[in-house]
């Protein structure tokens, strides 16, 4: 918990005495309270977008709008989220502030749905819906993050506001009524093709204003734990080739974001943590300008999230890299968890089962991150049929220890990196071909004694095929047998021997074609634990 608030006539005091900065050759180092470092967070640690309880929760006249959202959030409290990471912004916010425009200007709530707002985007039930209980909920009197912030007081999670760095939801429609002005305007955009393309350039001093701006009116406004500024919505900050120029830019830029945090905690008399989102490898995040491990050691940042962008779950992130170039400073590391599961680039994505989040949390924490990061897994998918309000109460609960993840079922598969770095050539795990074939396998921890575990390998052949010999870390796996698997592939399982695992994190699946080739689509071990 945070120390309590102190008296107005202690603020000058707490300046002198209560927070440090002590310089050194590359900037500063991190904050400390009362002389002390600041403590290392615990997770699991929970993004909740800006959209999604306005999407899910139709708040309309005659509806009470706060005991909605303090029904919503309590679903999280109860499923021991430890710290709420509240965004309130894409390209526009979802309060009304003086900084940046709101989501619903320009938004008639009685009018009909070729409204000048929606002239040009066209009329969306989800959309309207969503702007809609944005209004209603500000005209009741609700200030969203003050009212989520002041519900985490009461639950005991730690409160923090998240700030999207580059949003670019809507970007093939400027005129979409998602995009503040200063996205219409195409002199700041980075520019490029694709998708990114409508995406700011910080080169701009105008747009490093623009969040600035920002940033100080939520210091000034929120009584907060903790400031995260999220650069994986989106991490492309500069023009294509921009930016190792833009490097010292945007670190500068942060220096300054230092400060005000500092300058924040004196005048509220408790610390104030600083955090940024990065993609989860330190060389591709490096590459696109992203020098996290290089802020961490100039004391600019408390927390460091490494994380895949949106595309799929990340099995397998370096975070022992991680852990080591970090070696040395006071800065928590936690592991990014999305919501989707797609073991190919471009094949089909799923929501993330319950036993999914199970291994990839172990995994996060098995390789030496001190936090599980969970994005977009918002309280509806309670209700999914693959968690229920029990499972997703209890997978999040024990994501804050190896220990309790172990006692659980729980999924390790083979996936990709949706973000690569700027130059990087990249080839996905799979899908793989060959007369024998050797995949790396992120286990997480030992299962423990009495466990079943099951190797499942998803082949491109016919369901009469023979099917390939697998060994594990050199152990023969006995073959349980194979069911079709759409047309022309086969889901082949194996038993594999507990006793096999090195208890290293990581093991090794051998696959022996029993012809000339092989061809694996998918690679996934369920580990159950003995009842």
């Amino acid at each position: 918990m945070r120390p309590p608030k102190q008296a107005l006539a202690l603020v000058c005091v707490l300046s002198l005495a209560g927070f440090a900065y002590a310089a050194d050759s590359g900037g500063h180092t991190p904050l400390a309270w009362r002389g002390r470092p600041m403590p290392k967070l615990t997770g699991p640690i929970f993004n909740q977008d800006c959209t999604d309880f306005f999407y899910t929760n139709a708040i309309t006249e005659g509806v009470d709008g706060g005991a909605v959202l303090d029904e919503y959030f309590d679903v999280i409290a109860d499923a021991g989220v430890t710290v709420l990471m509240v965004n309130t912004n894409a390209r526009k916010t979802n309060y009304t502030g003086r900084a940046w425009e709101r989501f619903w200007d320009g938004y008639d709530p009685d009018g009909p749905d070729d409204q000048p707002y929606f002239a040009r985007s066209g009329p969306e039930a989800g959309y309207r819906r969503m702007v809609h209980s944005m209004m209603e909920l500000d005209r009741q009197g609700v200030d969203y993050p003050g009212r989520v912030i002041e519900r985490c007081r009461l639950r005991g999670v730690s409160p923090w506001i998240s700030l999207r760095m580059n949003d670019v939801h809507y970007n093939d429609n400027l005129d979409h009524p998602f995009h503040g002005k200063l996205w219409r305007d195409p002199q700041f955009h980075r520019g490029g093709s694709g998708y990114y393309a409508r995406g700011l350039d910080w080169a701009h001093p105008q747009v490093r204003d623009l969040y600035r701006a920002l940033m100080v009116e939520t210091l000034q406004r929120y009584d907060i734990d903790g400031l995260e500024l999220d650069f994986m919505r989106e991490p492309y900050l500069f023009a294509p080739g921009a930016e190792e120029a833009g490097a010292p830019v945007l670190r500068e830029w942060l220096r300054a974001a230092r400060r005000l945090v500092h300058d924040a905690s004196v005048r509220r008399g408790h610390p104030i943590y600083l955090a940024v989102r990065v993609p989860s490898h330190v060389e591709v995040a490096r590459s696109w300008g992203l020098d996290a491990v290089g802020w961490a050691r100039d004391g600019l940042v408390d927390l460091i999230v490494a994380t895949p962008r949106w595309a799929t779950l990340e099995y397998d992130m370096p975070l022992d890299r991680w852990a080591e170039e970090l070696e040395g400073t006071d800065v928590t590391l936690a592991g990014g968890l999305e919501i989707l599961h797609r073991p190919l680039p471009g094949g089909p994505a799923v929501s993330v089962s319950k036993e999914q989040a199970a291994g990839a949390a172990a995994a996060v924490l098995a390789a030496g991150a001190d936090a599980v990061y969970l994005f977009n897994y918002f309280t509806p998918i309670a209700n999914h049929p693959t968690w229920t309000p029990e499972g997703y109460r209890k997978t999040l609960q024990a994501m804050a220890s190896l220990e309790a993840l172990n006692a659980l079922p729980r999924r390790h598969a083979i996936t990709w990196r949706d973000i690569t770095g700027r130059d990087e050539q990249y080839t996905p795990p799979l899908p793989a071909a060959g007369k024998a074939l050797r995949f790396t396998l992120a286990t997480g921890p030992k299962p423990p004694d009495g466990a079943k575990v099951t190797l499942e390998l998803h082949l491109e052949q016919a369901a009469e095929a023979e099917l390939p010999a697998v060994e594990f870390n050199a152990t023969r796996c006995e073959s349980a047998g194979a069911s079709p698997s759409g047309e022309g592939a086969v889901l082949a399982t194996y038993r594999v021997p507990p006793e096999a695992f090195t208890g290293t994190g990581h093991d090794v699946v051998e696959v022996g074609a029993p012809a000339e080739s092989v061809k694996v689509l998918g690679v996934e071990m369920l580990i159950e634990p003995g009842m």
